[in-house]
């Protein structure tokens, strides 16, 4: 019934619903899941507040949360990330991707995406952070249908990191390439940083 309130609110700041008690409602014949879903998309909802024993409330609702969660707040995606098979040390590196916010709510706090360098010993050898790029303007959509939106960036390397192979990560976070924002991607170091590929730094041309 309010839902053209929270348009004063949802652009800005994040938006906390909080419903019936969910056996009391049940009773009464007035739980719906569907117009629990309705809500989370209307008010651009960033969090839901439980109205019941939890565990219950998961054990009885267990497809309506699974459903929630895909669109619950902001829900970063990386569709695309595109980088050179091999570069020499004294070439500047690039890096594409494009990006997608699959969840009902913009990504308050923002972040850049990050592209590591780890050595084979999984040290951090060189940091790239692409500072044109905020996730922060990634708008929000209908279910499936969020916009992409490219990002680019060309980076030097240190002149003195070792040639060789390295393996390629990505994150989103701070503009010093901290890690912040959980990805939905599978090979993670434990750290909010996920493996993407690899690249070869050749030695610099010779003179």
């Amino acid at each position: 019934y309010h839902a053209d309130m929270a348009a004063d609110f949802w652009p800005r700041l994040p938006v906390i619903l909080e419903h019936e008690h969910w056996k009391s409602s049940q009773e009464r014949g007035a739980w719906l899941p569907e117009v629990f879903l309705r809500a989370v998309e209307e008010y651009h909802t960033s969090y839901m507040s439980i109205h019941w024993f939890p565990r219950e409330f998961l054990e009885g609702e267990r497809k309506l949360i699974d459903q929630t969660n895909l669109r619950l707040g902001y829900r970063l995606q990386l569709r695309e990330a595109r980088w050179p098979q091999s570069v020499r040390l004294d070439e500047r590196v690039s890096f594409t991707s494009t990006w997608a916010n699959a969840g009902v709510a913009p990504c308050y706090p923002g972040g850049f995406p990050a592209y590591i360098l780890k050595d084979a010993q999984g040290g951090i050898a060189a940091v790239f952070v692409d500072e044109s790029f905020d996730a922060r303007t990634l708008e929000v959509a209908a279910p499936g249908a969020a916009p992409e939106r490219a990002a680019s960036s060309s980076h030097g390397f240190a002149l003195n990191l070792p040639a060789g192979e390295y393996d390629v990560f990505v994150s989103v976070g701070r503009r010093d390439g901290t890690p912040v924002i959980a990805l939905p991607l599978a090979d993670t170091d434990g750290h909010r940083r996920y493996k993407l590929g690899k690249i070869t730094v050749a030695p610099k041309a010779q003179p």
